[in-house]
């Protein structure tokens, strides 16, 4: 009943960086904005880990069926309009003529981001201070999924300080990363909101993007993982791994049930490991690997930091494993959460 061992992965450089002040800005309102603004968690990637990879075991393991609870990886819903603004209006306007500068397509308004992004800048402001969660400890990423907004990808700006939309947006375009994620090609849709505090008159401002979940984005995205992962042992001289659809459907109900059940581990809270709920999917596949991650926002920065990592690089270039599953869900603490299960 072999556990194997398990090791836990690098922060992904450059990414989860807070900083303070700016550079760049080359009028004198602009450097006013500046001294009032702080940036934080800003980009697309806050890095919460690579993951940490359980090697090996086999069927029959004791302790339970493994049966892990899944749901839909999309909302189904059409997207309400999103509510008119002069703090919306002038975001919108700003933001998309800095993409068309990069000839990057406009971003959307959506109606369920500003919402979020509100939700989030009302507790921030109540606070006094900036933070990825509120008092009531749910996350941002938690507010958008909360509010019936699945995702694919997203990322956020979290500012104090600036005055009106237009140094809001100055000071994201400011800092390489704040700016690549203003610039993001990966983003469709986008809601902001800012808040004052009551104390202070200080505004606190939350920007949010994304790209909505479907099933075709799901799985454009779980086979650039597989391609990535097969690129990496195609380069060590080993020969490709074939998606299995029933490790498929494991390894996306396990990143489906972190989310839900709010955990992080390859022990489920009811006890199940991998080889148990590759089982429970209908593998019956002896030898069972498993590497999760959360925090990335793309399929290059998760399988960089997998291939970072000792444990999870050893999995991905086992030569004894044959198959793969890849699975992914956005929600949650960290935002995103991955799933490869591999099986021979």
């Amino acid at each position: 009943a072999g556990a194997g061992a398990a090791a836990r992965g690098p922060v992904v450089p450059g990414a989860g960086s807070a900083g303070s002040g700016s550079t760049g800005l080359t009028t004198a309102r602009g450097a006013a904005r500046a001294a009032l603004g702080r940036l934080r968690d800003a980009g697309r990637a806050p890095g919460r880990g690579s993951g940490t990879a359980a090697v090996s075991g086999t069927r029959g393991t004791p302790a339970g069926s493994g049966r892990v609870g899944s749901g839909p990886v999309g909302s189904g819903l059409a997207a309400p309009a999103a509510p008119a603004g002069p703090v919306a209006d002038g975001f919108l306007g700003l933001v998309n003529s800095a993409r068309a500068s990069v000839g990057v397509p406009p971003v959307a308004l959506d109606a369920r981001l500003t919402a979020a992004a509100r939700a989030h800048a009302a507790g921030m402001a109540a606070r006094g201070r900036l933070g990825s969660e509120g008092a009531d400890g749910l996350s941002v990423h938690q507010r958008v999924t909360a509010g019936g907004y699945a995702y694919l990808t997203i990322g956020e700006h979290l500012v104090s300080g600036p005055l009106d939309p237009a140094g809001f947006v100055e000071y994201c375009l400011s800092g390489e990363q704040s700016r690549r994620t203003v610039q993001d090609p990966a983003f469709t849709e986008a809601g902001v909101a800012c808040v004052p505090d009551s104390r202070t008159g200080t505004l606190y401002w939350t920007a949010l993007w994304a790209r909505p979940l479907t099933s075709d984005g799901l799985a454009r995205t779980t086979a650039e993982v597989v391609a990535l992962t097969n690129a990496e042992r195609a380069a060590a001289g080993l020969p490709p791994l074939t998606e299995d659809p029933l490790l498929i459907r494991a390894a996306q109900a396990h990143s489906v049930d972190m989310v839900a059940r709010a955990f992080y581990s390859h022990t489920s809270p009811d006890g199940s490991e991998p080889w148990h709920r590759a089982a429970a999917a209908g593998s019956a596949r002896r030898t069972i690997g498993e590497n999760i991650a959360c925090g990335q926002r793309s399929p290059a920065e998760v399988v960089r930091g997998w291939m970072d990592s000792p444990g999870h690089r050893a999995n991905i270039l086992k030569p004894a494993f044959t198959h793969i599953g890849v699975g992914f869900a956005g929600g949650g603490s960290a935002g995103t959460y991955w799933t490869q299960l591999f099986g021979a």
